[in-house]
């Protein structure tokens, strides 16, 4: 048996590999394991509360977020009882995350309060824009996300006492792990809210749009053939980049992005700088009955004619 199995990661700061369920639990004991769980999925999570405890100090959302976001905050529990835990939370599909920690926290009295004093710190964000939101550390897909987008020192900020965050699907036998390659001090300050890299915002926008981009990356190559050989991190960029310049310019609407993103295939990316552009866009919204974008596309198509006559 493989103790373990390297998966695919892009991001040099990270080790991602599979290891047996029964290897890993061999690790637990030390006062090092936590869960963090989706009690907004699952009610059974509440069930873990020890008698008489206070909910706020097992609550991720604090304060006044707390309270306003009880019904959907995660809940940080020491993972003492597997059986308890998989019977009551890893029953659901996307329960929550394990969090192991670094061999400093051993036994230590206060490792819990320290964990969720760092999961805090990343719970709520800051975009590159400005625009404070929450983060769902507890969702292991979106925090597979934001590492695989985080340079060297943000790995090791997100890390900060975690030695693993680790992933268990019920039934199968082997956990997903999730390590840095070198354990070292972060140089980002602590703060609440932490404050996103462009490219961890991008990275969190793609997958928040996963679906409406397929959509409109299934239209682009079926339209435009040429768009067909590009990889889909490229694909992905191509569609960030564009669909923000199609929203800052007021088409929101799926049926005006699809064309705008069509006139940038066809015209090329500062299409909007042409004087034909440039004047529709300073139009008003309506003229008519036409919209701006129906007036943009088909000032779009005239000037592809044009083209054609002249060639």
């Amino acid at each position: 048996m493989m103790e373990h199995q390297p998966t695919e990661t892009s991001n040099q700061s990270l080790n991602v590999f599979k290891q047996p369920r029964d290897m890993w639990q061999a690790g637990l004991g030390k006062g090092t394991d936590f869960f963090l769980a989706e009690a907004a999925i699952n009610a059974n999570v509440l069930s873990m509360l020890p008698e008489f405890s206070d909910i706020e100090d097992f609550r991720l959302y604090w304060g006044n977020m707390g309270e306003v976001h009880a019904s959907i905050s995660p809940y940080l529990f020491p993972l003492t009882d597997w059986k308890h835990f998989e019977a009551e939370v890893a029953m659901q599909p996307n329960w929550g995350v394990l969090i192991r920690l670094t061999e400093n926290y051993r036994h230590h009295p206060q490792a819990m309060q320290l964990l969720m004093e760092h999961l805090r710190e990343w719970s709520m964000i800051t975009s590159p824009r400005q625009e404070d939101m929450l983060l769902r550390v507890s969702d292991w897909t979106i925090l597979k996300v934001l590492l695989e987008a985080s340079g060297d020192d943000e790995v090791q900020a997100i890390f900060g006492p975690v030695a693993q965050f680790v992933f268990w699907r019920h039934g199968e036998t082997d956990v997903e792990v999730i390590t840095r390659r070198e354990q070292k001090r972060s140089t980002l300050p602590h703060r609440s809210p932490q404050l996103l890299s462009k490219a961890q915002y991008q990275a969190l926008s793609i997958w928040a749009n996963r679906q409406i981009y397929r959509q409109y990356q299934d239209h682009l190559q079926a339209h435009h053939s040429e768009t067909q050989s590009w990889e889909q991190a490229q694909f992905d960029q191509y569609l960030y980049q564009h669909i923000t310049q199609a929203n800052q310019l007021g088409f929101t609407q799926p049926n005006d992005v699809v064309r705008y993103l069509s006139l940038t295939v066809v015209f090329g990316e500062q299409f909007t700088t042409q004087p034909w552009a440039e004047q529709i866009l300073k139009s008003p919204d309506y003229q008519g009955t036409k919209s701006r974008m129906d007036r943009l596309f088909e000032r779009g198509l005239d000037e592809l004619d044009k083209e054609s006559e002249q060639s």
